[in-house]
């Protein structure tokens, strides 16, 4: 069970990804007894049920299953007994999840009537948590815990603001620009926050320990990152290449082929695969009862490197093609040229606005690149053997 319930959680992580274009991951674990008590302030004892579900509004939707939602507003009012994945600008949560909750909105609203009695893992540009969930991972531009929000066990959150007025059973960790606790806040566990600056905690609030590590944002660090971040693209790019022309020296000649007569055709077979790809893995995995979980996780796997090597083959068809229309034809020149493309498309993927959508063009020609080879030498070598035949 935890195997297939962190598989979700990746497959979602992919999902967000694709959305919004960028590299964020959200899928955490946390390990020890699981606690389920929550205790308001005011001393009344709360818990959070682990027992199947019963159906106490007459005017609520049972569901005895995991639910999809895809809208511009999501609305959910129903009683789920298994997991809720939604999508939309808006998702406004007033129901009961016996599971996970997994989101991806531009607002995310968990109202006060909200019992997930399993963990969120949620991206959304602004959340407002009124109800009650247990553990709670979350990428937000801006959170609120309003006084009857109560968190069962830890908050996990990375975000710009964060204002908690309600109650965290255990552990606050925290990345943010600005934190504020307002009167009646708890937190039972510790406190630990990284950010710029050290924010004042009142006595009463953490019942732990505080403990905060500060991020020092300065030019140097900052050219330094990215100084770092060339270097190591470079010097992997590098060994990825030195390797090919290795294993297999005609490989450069058959991309940059591909490259220069086939670039579109390469750019919509990458587009097929990408999506195709996270969309049918995900479909195995969600729809066939954890009968297909093993190939969806295989095929992300498989996926993933090649995503991680698309630019490095991109660049090296470009590399070639240079090398051809140039009077410098060895496997120096090669690289030094394959090492230049990768060198100008990272400077460019540091361009606001520009360099993101580029870098996804470059990602998605490289994958196509890569399908498109590996089509054609399975053709070449079913050609040779029916000459040998």
């Amino acid at each position: 069970m935890k195997i297939k319930q962190f598989s979700r959680i990746i497959l979602c992580s992919l999902l967000i990804i694709l959305f919004f274009l960028s590299t964020n991951v959200l899928a955490l674990t946390t390990t020890g007894e699981v606690s389920n008590e929550i205790t308001p302030v005011a001393n009344e004892v709360q818990t959070i049920s682990e027992t199947a579900p019963t159906q106490d509004n007459a005017t609520s939707t049972y569901k005895d299953s995991d639910l999809f939602l895809y809208a511009v507003n999501v609305e959910m009012s129903d009683t789920v007994n298994g997991n809720v994945f939604a999508y939309g600008q808006t998702v406004n949560i007033t129901g009961q999840i016996y599971g996970d909750l997994f989101v991806c909105a531009n607002s995310l609203t968990i109202s006060e009537d909200a019992v997930i009695h399993g963990n969120i893992f949620a991206l959304a540009n602004t959340t407002t948590i009124s109800g009650l969930a247990s553990d709670v991972y979350l990428m937000s531009n801006n959170l609120n815990i309003t006084s009857s929000g109560m968190i069962a066990r830890n908050l996990y959150v990375t975000s710009s603001e964060v204002t908690i007025a309600g109650q965290i059973s255990r552990d606050v960790n925290a990345s943010v620009n600005n934190l504020h606790f307002e009167e009646g806040a708890i937190v039972k566990g510790n406190l630990n926050y990284t950010s710029e600056n050290e924010f004042q905690i009142n006595d009463g609030i953490v019942a732990g320990e505080v403990n905060y590590t500060k991020i020092e944002a300065n030019a140097e660090n900052m050219i330094w990152s990215v100084v770092s971040n060339i270097v190591s693209s470079l010097l992997f790019s590098f060994v990825i290449i030195m390797l090919l022309i290795w294993i297999a020296p005609k490989f450069k000649d058959s991309i940059c082929e591909i490259i220069e007569k086939k670039s579109l055709k390469a750019f919509g077979i990458g587009l097929l695969v990408f999506f195709g790809t996270i969309i049918a893995s995900f479909i195995l995995l969600v729809f066939t009862y954890g009968f297909g979980a093993s190939i969806a996780v295989f095929a992300i796997a498989v996926l993933t490197i090649a995503c991680i090597v698309a630019t490095t083959i991109f660049s090296m068809a470009i590399g070639q093609l240079i090398t051809n229309k140039t009077k410098f034809k060895s496997n120096t020149a090669f690289v030094l040229f394959s090492l230049l493309v990768v060198l100008v498309l990272k400077l460019v993927g540091y361009i606001p606005y520009i360099g993101t959508p580029i870098g996804f063009i470059v990602f998605i020609l490289g994958l196509g690149i890569i399908c498109m080879n590996a089509y054609k030498r399975k053709d070449l070598v079913s050609a040779q053997k029916t000459t040998e035949a």
